[in-house]
């Protein structure tokens, strides 16, 4: 066999070998993403269940690389609470969990509470998939912290999402 043909033999397989390869090093796990409509449907679940106890809220729905995704200042919700509303998305966002839970691991963890941008109390919730992926959080502020969570799960619950992963 000539020097040439061999070449181009080794050739096509390395070429073989590396198109195999490449398709395994470029495939990436495709997973869900929280949609704006969603969001807003989760924004407008709470609202309708807040409105219906009679509570003034900030709502803000942010995905799980902790954009915000929606927000809404009902009338004559707390200004001050515009940006913890965003804390606790964000810390649910991040940790996967209700903020109670992560104010919960803060008194383990005292530099859990000085993370900046989260909340460590209660009144955020994240957002999961039907099949439990995570996909963002949900943060609700001006009522009491227990009465935020409870709003924040039913805005989730309203959309067709979770707020816990399947047992």
């Amino acid at each position: 066999m000539s020097r040439s043909l061999r070449w181009k033999k080794s050739m096509c397989a390395a070429a073989i070998i590396a198109a195999g390869l490449g398709a395994q090093a470029n495939a990436q796990e495709m997973r869900p993403a929280l949609t704006a409509s969603s969001a807003k449907a989760i924004v407008a679940g709470c609202e309708a269940y807040a409105v219906e106890k009679g509570w003034k809220l900030n709502i803000a729905v942010l995905d799980q690389g902790r954009n915000l995704i929606a927000f809404l200042r009902m009338d004559g919700a707390l200004l001050g609470s515009i940006e913890v509303s965003q804390w606790k998305a964000n810390a649910s966002a991040s940790y996967g969990g209700p903020t109670k839970l992560v104010a919960d691991r803060a008194k383990d963890f005292p530099a859990i509470a000085s993370a900046p941008n989260m909340a460590v109390f209660e009144g955020g919730e994240a957002i999961f998939t039907q099949d439990g992926v995570h996909i963002g959080g949900v943060g609700v502020s001006g009522a009491t912290g227990a009465q935020d969570a409870e709003c924040g799960r039913a805005g989730i619950e309203i959309a067709g999402l979770r707020h816990a992963r399947p047992e």
